[in-house]
């Protein structure tokens, strides 16, 4: 199962990768985000833990984070969530210059297999309910943030 969230934002490139890849500095801005702890911080990423609500449900997960500066992408594989839903998603950001502004899209790619229930619970439950609505306040307050940041 593919799930996108796809926003339009009006600032530099440079400004809104290094916003968007500064995963510590998250929860100063985004009011939906609890904590990002690095837990083997490397040059390149590292393991990171999240945490993030989903109106009044708070959800925790840990990834191998990687930043590609060259294709300007941000690369995540989660390892552990509640219930090991999320286990072996893979999530890429992309930020692509357009004459509108910068496109950013944010794909999570989730194969949950669970018996008999793991196609309904993957696409409503983890996909639409959870993954779907925290990238969209993820990526609306990045937009915030960087389009009223001054140059």
């Amino acid at each position: 199962m593919r799930t996108s969230n796809i926003i339009t934002i009006h600032a530099p490139l440079e400004r809104i990768f290094a916003a968007a890849s500064d995963l510590a500095r998250w929860p100063d801005f985004l009011s939906h985000y609890r904590y990002n702890r690095f837990l083997s911080p490397m040059p390149w990423g590292g393991i990171v833990k999240m945490s993030a609500v989903r109106t009044f449900i708070p959800t925790t997960w840990i990834s191998v984070y990687r930043i590609d500066t060259e294709r300007r992408q941000l690369h995540f594989e989660h390892l552990r969530s509640a219930f090991n839903a999320t286990r072996g998603m893979i999530v890429i950001w992309h930020f692509t210059e357009t004459p509108e502004g910068v496109r950013v899209e944010i794909t999570h790619d989730l194969d949950l297999h669970w018996p008999l229930i793991g196609g309904f619970v993957g696409k409503y439950i983890v996909g639409l309910f959870f993954i779907h609505h925290i990238a969209s306040r993820t990526l609306a307050g990045l937009k915030r943030k960087v389009e009223s940041t001054p140059a």
